[in-house]
């Protein structure tokens, strides 16, 4: 089967390069500038044994050539919209859109241009970053990866593209409840992002704090009572996992976002928006989750953050 990758970022980087190790038929799809950086230089992943580099298939938009069975959009959120336009041609009648990327907003979007039966719900764990170079940084090897049909259903399509990803270092579990699947990863990476970027530290520091867990289940029950409110409560060993990671006084890790605040990169506020916005819409107050936002946005401001991440 062929396979799509749109953006060649963190994560679009790394699972393609997995793929491409397991003889997959891989193309990025990336803007013109990304394009030039990896003609020249390849694709560039930075693991345990060093810096390997991968020379990839790799095109822009004018660049695409009929429908592909599988397109994986692994951008920004803020960036989806954009994509959107540019994956047109890349989807045929028989194409899977796996759509990589954080938060909920995006499938209402993809949903409502290509159509609920082509469109997969899809999360991702993986720990990798994007150095200033393009670089993938690989904190942590490896991918989980759940995908199920939005409507819960099973299909020969949904187990096709299953197995087209299904490689060494990239584990694909099939989930009938893939919304909640999706909701428990949102309520991670925001929860995980607002405790983090709120104080600018990681989790361990934050939990050694005088007030630091209470802080942590105060943000965690900002989270969760939206998660509710939009029908997808989390279950109670999942809240209980997020809680052990949120209070850890022994952790040094935090997300991708606290990374690139950390780094002075710009950060994906539009993952928290999104969770914002769903408040709002549900008559729920988020004063911590807000107050993390304004930090992100000062400090976007700061650095003079594009509005999107090229992919």
């Amino acid at each position: 089967m062929s396979v799509l990758i749109v953006g060649a970022g963190a994560g679009g980087g790394y699972i393609g390069a997995q793929l491409i190790a397991a003889g997959r038929d891989v193309t990025f799809l990336v803007h013109p500038g990304t394009l030039k950086r990896l003609a020249r230089h390849g694709l560039r992943v930075r693991g345990g044994t060093g810096v390997q580099t991968i020379q990839i298939k790799a095109v822009a938009v004018d660049g695409l050539n009929g429908p592909y069975d599988v397109v994986v959009v692994a951008v920004r959120a803020d960036a989806v919209e954009s994509v959107i336009l540019d994956i047109t041609a890349a989807v045929g009648p028989r194409t899977r859109i796996v759509p990589i990327v954080n938060g909920i907003r995006h499938l209402s979007l993809l949903t409502a241009t290509f159509g609920q039966h082509r469109v997969l719900g899809a999360t991702a764990r993986l720990v990798a970053s994007l150095l200033p170079d393009g670089t993938i940084d690989v904190i942590a090897p490896g991918v989980h990866m759940e995908l199920g049909q939005l409507d819960g259903g099973h299909s020969d399509a949904l187990d096709n593209t299953a197995a087209s990803l299904d490689v060494d270092n990239v584990a694909v579990t099939l989930r009938s409840d893939v919304i909640s699947a999706m909701w428990e990863k949102f309520a991670f990476i925001t929860a995980t992002a607002a405790l983090t970027c709120l104080v600018g530290e990681p989790i361990g520091p934050i939990a050694q704090a005088d007030g630091g867990i209470d802080l942590a289940r105060a943000i965690l029950a900002e989270v969760a009572s939206v998660a509710e409110a939009e029908g997808h409560p989390l279950a109670a060993d999942v809240r209980a996992g997020l809680d052990a990671i949120l209070t850890d006084p022994s952790s040094t890790s935090g997300p991708s976002m606290f990374r690139d605040l950390e780094a002075n990169r710009p950060v994906e506020v539009d993952v928290l928006a999104d969770l914002a916005a769903h408040a709002r819409n549900d008559r729920i107050s988020t004063p911590l989750v807000d107050a993390s936002i304004v930090v992100i946005n000062v400090h976007n401001r700061r650095i003079g953050a594009p509005r999107s991440a090229e992919h």
